[in-house]
């Protein structure tokens, strides 16, 4: 490894691992070098001797600009070594919009699409990323353009409950609060809801999983109606009303944006339109009624919506 790249300053230090800047001594390209303990890896895909991070990283690597690429990684006695791309000039979007306070609406507006292309090519490739924030975001200052990067909490995308959750969770979404277990999908719209509110009021939507649960949304500025749905439509409290990736991205409020750095595939399949009972929602019933016993199955059918009156 040290014969290809060099280690420099530290970049960032998190739960999964230290971010070093780096340099490919074969051209000097920038990169960044994340040291993950063996010893912190608590996720490794059946079948594999390499982490969770990895191989999700390497599904979802091409035809993706707005992803962060792997470029190389190494296998050490004690660690793990991931190599990626690191944009010049950039920034994280957490440090872009605490500088500005908050964002205009035609700035997010661009940024959220990028994010949103994202989360779609990691779908349609079978990824679930499951800690969408803005510390998580890197912006290209020169461009715009902007990378998801930190794939630390990644997983596999199933239409099955989850019953273990890690990320953030700020960024959790109110079931998970509630009954302990989500659906991959909506979960990761309630985390864009949260991103695009961050992003233009300039603070969190809820202070504490007390709020998260009783779901009471007001906006700190002055923002527009139809930014002020999207937001309220990815924040529903049941997962079924939420909108699909497909519906956010038909909204009004992005209709009026250009498409930078659209470069990832449409999904394999469509996600169901809202309101629509999926496949994942009927697995994830019968999940509950045969793991919680019939009362338990009927309290998750009536709070997510799947049954009338």
């Amino acid at each position: 490894m040290k014969q290809r790249y060099r280690a420099g300053a530290l970049l960032g230090k998190g739960g999964f691992g230290s971010v070093y800047a780096g340099v490919r001594l074969a051209d000097n390209t920038p990169v960044a070098m994340k040291r993950v303990a063996r010893e912190r890896i608590s996720s490794w895909p059946s079948g594999t001797r390499i982490p969770m991070e990895i191989a999700m990283l390497k599904k979802v690597r091409s035809g993706c600009s707005a992803i962060i690429q792997l470029l190389d990684w190494f296998e050490l006695p004690h660690s793990f070594v991931l190599v990626m791309e690191r944009p010049q000039p950039s920034q994280d979007l957490c440090d872009f919009i605490r500088k500005r306070r908050f964002l205009p609406e035609d700035l997010a507006r661009g940024i959220f699409f990028q994010v949103l292309v994202a989360v779609r090519h990691c779908h349609s490739r079978g990824v679930l990323h499951r800690d969408i924030k803005p510390k998580n975001i890197i912006l290209n200052l020169a461009t715009r353009e902007v990378k998801l990067i930190d794939f630390g909490c990644s997983t596999f995308l199933t239409d099955t409950v989850y019953t273990k959750f890690s990320g953030t969770p700020l960024y959790y979404p109110p079931e998970w609060f509630r009954y302990r277990f989500y659906l991959g999908r909506p979960a990761a719209i309630w985390s864009l809801g949260v991103l695009l509110y961050e992003m233009v009021c300039g603070v969190l939507p809820f202070r504490c999983c007390k709020d998260i649960i009783s779901g009471q949304l007001s906006f700190q500025r002055q923002v527009s109606l139809e930014c002020q749905h999207l937001i309220r439509w990815c924040l529903c409290m049941y997962a079924c009303n939420r909108p699909s990736l497909e519906d956010v991205f038909n909204h009004p409020w992005l209709q009026t944006s250009p498409a930078p750095g659209d470069s990832c595939p449409p999904p394999v399949q469509p996600e169901p339109a809202a309101g629509k009972v999926s496949q994942g929602c009927l697995l994830g019933g019968v999940w509950c009624l045969w793991g919680l016993g019939f009362l338990g199955g009927w309290v998750f059918w009536q709070r997510f919506g799947l049954l009338e009156g």
